[in-house]
């Protein structure tokens, strides 16, 4: 007996230990993600006033020349994925931050990537909210009578690449929702009759379609019990993605 309550006392300060070495190893890749995050704040900051000047001190020192990078586009362009990536920072620095006692290691790749999934999200919004602007407004003007970029305008595309990265999971939802709305995909409805309801949903998920109203009607058949007989769309009628199937199963009579 003395023997087991010593092995469960030694299993006891195993565990201990184990969750306290996995504890000093997260708090660890916390301090190192921390880090990460701000030398790339320092870095893009730098950028951001690089830019602002018209050294573009990078790009000069790939050979890329230095009157082409001082269009409008391109200082746009760059505004906002500059902001894009300061957006991201600050956001996984105050994730960090806040799930710090109890950082888990496994989620290090969502801080590592902050900066550059803020700078694609940022581009992606650009792209989008340009090309609408192009489409229904006429030419898109990128500069000024003097083909300069104004303060204002550099300041918007900073801020709105700034709350692309920042927000990255609203705009992942929006950028969803954007694509569904451009490459909607019309289906057919499967039939359903004659399944049962769980296999009704099942076929109906598969389809990219919703289980709807789920509606219940006796039926003195007791062949037809637990299945469905009917269904609104009716079988193969257009359908979008996403919308839901209505459907009626029947119930025994005597029940």
């Amino acid at each position: 007996m003395s023997f087991s309550n010593k092995k469960k006392d030694y299993d006891d300060i195993k565990e201990v230990d184990e969750k306290a070495k996995e504890a000093k190893l997260n708090g660890i890749v916390a301090i190192v993600s921390n880090l990460y995050l701000l030398l790339s704040l320092a870095f893009f900051s730098w950028l951001l006033f690089d830019t602002w000047i018209s050294q573009h001190t990078l790009p000069t020192k790939f050979g890329y020349d230095l009157a082409s990078l001082d269009s409008p586009t391109f200082r746009l362009v760059a505004y906002t994925v500059i902001g894009g990536a300061l957006g991201g920072i600050i956001n996984g620095m105050r994730s960090c931050l806040l799930h710090y006692n109890g950082f888990d290691r496994r989620y290090v790749w969502k801080y590592i990537t902050a900066p550059w999934m803020g700078t694609t999200l940022a581009l992606f919004v650009y792209a989008l909210i340009r090309s609408s602007t192009a489409v229904f407004g006429g030419a898109d003007n990128f500069g000024g009578a003097d083909n300069t970029v104004s303060t204002p305008q550099a300041l918007s595309n900073f801020a709105a690449g700034a709350l692309a990265g920042y927000g990255s999971k609203d705009v992942f939802i929006w950028l969803d929702a954007q694509v569904q709305k451009i490459f909607q995909v019309s289906e057919q409805v499967p039939n359903v009759k004659g399944k049962t309801e769980e296999a009704a949903a099942s076929r109906l998920h598969s389809a990219n379609l919703e289980l709807g109203e789920v509606t219940k009607i006796p039926q003195k058949d007791e062949k037809l019990v637990d299945t469905v007989i009917d269904q609104a769309p009716s079988p193969e009628a257009p359908i979008d993605r996403g919308e839901s199937v209505d459907i009626t199963v029947a119930t025994s009579k005597s029940g």
